[in-house]
């Protein structure tokens, strides 16, 4: 595999993840949340790739989450940059590797995702619909990062290890499953 046929994959799973948010999930509420698998997407790379290409899938899916939105454009993309970096980091550096660290990490960065982007948002001053559902929206997006964790990280390590041979170097690359 040459360095072109890696950097084509991390972009197909960015579309894989979007799609799945657009098409099967947009309709899909839990007590009047959408569960968000844009942030949810930007944390499992942030857990498999480190803080670079958390940072990028993170700017990347708040974009697509922009485009949806009745907030600002950048808002998400923020929010969501600064938690696939803050992911990255603390998965490369302190935690042990395990599944159930990835969950919790996926859990508690679902969780502050969403309460940042409620901070911004008020800073802004402007009033959305998560505002009056924040706990749920907590609840619920966390959960389904916590749970998206268990089946994206294994699946998108996958991928992206399909036909290893010249692989860029990953700070991921040395863990086992």
């Amino acid at each position: 595999m040459n360095r072109s046929s890696y950097y084509f994959k991390l972009p197909f799973i960015i579309l894989l993840i979007a799609g799945l948010q657009r098409s099967q999930l947009g309709t899909l509420t839990i007590q009047g949340v959408h569960p968000d698998l844009l942030l949810a997407g930007a944390i499992v790379i942030g857990l498999i790739e480190g803080r670079e290409a958390g940072a990028i899938a993170g700017f990347v899916f708040g974009l697509i989450a922009d485009s949806f939105a009745s907030i600002p454009f950048g808002v998400s993309s923020l929010v969501y940059a600064t938690i696939g970096y803050c992911v990255g980091l603390v998965e490369v550096t302190s935690m042990p590797d395990s599944l159930i660290a990835e969950v919790l990490i996926s859990l508690v960065g679902g969780a502050v995702g969403v309460a940042f982007l409620e901070v911004v948002v008020r800073i802004l001053g402007l009033k959305t619909t998560l505002s009056a559902k924040f706990s749920v929206a907590l609840i619920v997006v966390a959960a389904v990062c916590g749970i998206f964790s268990l089946i994206g990280v294994p699946l998108f390590r996958w991928l992206i290890n399909l036909g290893s041979g010249d692989r860029p170097p990953s700070r991921r690359s040395s863990r086992s499953l």
